[in-house]
Order: structure tokens, then sequence, then C-alpha cells
């Protein structure tokens, strides 16, 4: 992952998803508690203030610098389907989370932090200048034309990468332009209560859907 000094910029969108022909994962206009997006998501930073190393949350238009490093977090607190990606600097396309589609039948449960980077590892800030961007997109349903897409891209030939590239941004497109409906911020909540960690995440509660992208600006 190239990431340089930056600041982050924050688009959130939760919906309820209509029926709408060609997106995988819909649902109809009448929603079942069931139905809900549910999930506790948290994207911490280790910035380096003199001799001393500080856990902190990002926040936005937080400027940090060469050397920090990042990660997420998430929990569910009811079953739905969490993707993180990243679209970086040099054009290129990385699901993030789930670390495997298999991952979905395997191991996916709620009150279980997921971190990301897994078990101990963090994405380190480097001097590759561009623009960086992670999506967060939630729902109640498989997006299984997403996941065919980023299966697609990480088979495809680098020569013919840009094309993949281009059509996995455009179905985040979609779901961003498809359901413009605002919504409040979350809850903060301690995540599983761990408090050994000191993380804080947002409890985040969507009907059916539910995307935030978080872009990087490289200074």
């Amino acid at each position: 992952m190239h990431l340089c000094r930056w600041v982050v910029y924050r688009c959130a969108v939760a919906v309820l998803i209509l029926m709408v022909p060609g997106l995988s994962g819909t649902a109809s206009a009448q929603t079942s508690d069931e139905d809900k997006v549910n999930f506790v998501w948290a994207f911490e930073a280790l910035v380096a203030e003199g001799n001393v190393t500080k856990q902190v949350p990002i926040k936005e238009d937080m400027k940090l610098k060469t050397g920090d490093q990042l990660k997420m977090f998430v929990e569910l607190r009811k079953p739905c389907f969490v993707y993180v990606i990243h679209h970086g600097a040099r054009g290129e396309i990385q699901r993030l989370f789930p670390y495997d589609i298999q991952q979905f039948t395997t191991d996916y449960q709620t009150s279980k932090i997921y971190e990301i980077p897994p078990n101990d590892g963090w994405f380190r800030i480097n001097e590759q200048a561009g623009l960086e961007t992670f999506y967060l997109v939630a729902s109640a349903q498989r997006l299984t034309d997403l996941e065919q897409l980023l299966a697609t891209y990480a088979t495809t030939p680098p020569a013919e990468q840009p094309l993949a590239v281009t059509n996995i941004l455009a179905e985040l497109r979609n779901l961003l332009k498809q359901h413009r409906s605002s919504v409040k911020p979350g809850r903060p909540v301690p995540i599983a209560g761990n408090m050994r960690k000191g993380i804080e995440g947002v409890e985040i509660t969507a009907p059916q859907f539910y995307i935030e992208t978080f872009t990087i600006e490289h200074r």
C-alpha cells in the first residue's frame, strides 16, 4: 500500500435499497429488523509524537506523516456482509476485507473483532504521492456482482488491469449514486469492550445498505 502525508475526507450513505435491476444483494422496500446492517467500525493510526507513539482514531482533516501507521477493525453486531476495498495511488485495487471470499462461510461471526490487516499488522505510510481511497461497504445481502469484479481483477494480466479497475470503480460509484440518503454519525462504542487495545469504534446501523469512503490526499 502506497501512502504518504495526507488528509482524510469522508462521505457516508445509509439507505433502504429498493429493487434495482442488475444490482446484486437488493431487497424490497419493507425492511425487517433482521435485514438491518449493524456493525462496529474503527479506523486507527499509530502516530509518533517525539519519542512517544500513540494510537489515535482517524478523524476528518487529520494530517499524518511518513512512517505513521494505519489499521481498521470490524465487529459485527448483526449478520451482514462488510467489504473494505482500497484504491491505491498507482491505480491498483485491493480487497482488504474479507481476507478472502470464503471467509463469509468459514470464519464470519458476530461479536468477534476482525483486524485489517489481520493479527498485529499495520499499514505504513510511505512517500508515494497521489490519491488513496478506502471504501467501507456493508449490505444485508452479499454483493455478488462486486465480488465477481474483484475476483476478475485479481486474475487479470497487468496490461488489462486498468479496465478491470474501471469496472470496479463504476460499480462502487453506482452504489453511491443510487443511494443518496444521509446518515447520522454512529454511536461511539468500545469494540467488544476491548479496553486493553483502547479501541473506540463507531456503531453503524442502517436499513439494508451502508457505504462510506475515506479519501486520502497526499501532500
